[in-house]
């Protein structure tokens, strides 16, 4: 067993836990919208739980499909990570800036960046480290 082989076996490990950690705040998020919607029509949330419906399954959605594909080596899968890396380091900067509170802003901000970072480590140098 060479070293290159553990490193590979390591990147994809990791890859599988990034991916199923941000399926797992999707769903989290989708979860969180219907248990409480009810509560956050009564707090007049801004924005509307569907909103946050919406944007919580298809960040689920996305990242448990870009983690099927991955499992089973699809060809496709590093242009589906990038892909949903870009939408949702875009969405999650034009949420924070546009849609928010400026104090949610600020209050957020060192999480958006370590979201950021983290995606684009997963785009740019993990994905593309594999052959599928």
């Amino acid at each position: 067993m060479n070293p290159r082989s553990k490193r590979t076996r390591f990147i994809y490990r990791l890859i599988v836990c990034l991916l199923a950690v941000y399926a797992l705040v999707g769903w989290l998020r989708l979860q969180g919208a219907l248990s409480y919607w009810y509560y956050f029509l009564e707090l007049g949330l801004r924005p509307h739980p569907l909103y946050l419906l919406i944007s919580g399954g298809l960040i689920g959605l996305g990242y448990s499909l870009a983690l099927v594909f991955h499992l089973i080596r699809h060809r496709l899968t590093p242009l589906l990570i990038r892909v949903l890396g870009f939408g949702l380091i875009t969405w999650i900067w034009i949420d924070r800036i546009w849609i928010a509170i400026r104090e949610t802003f600020i209050n957020l901000l060192l999480g958006t960046f370590l979201i950021t970072i983290c995606t684009i480590c997963l785009d740019v140098l993990l994905a593309s480290t594999l052959e599928y």
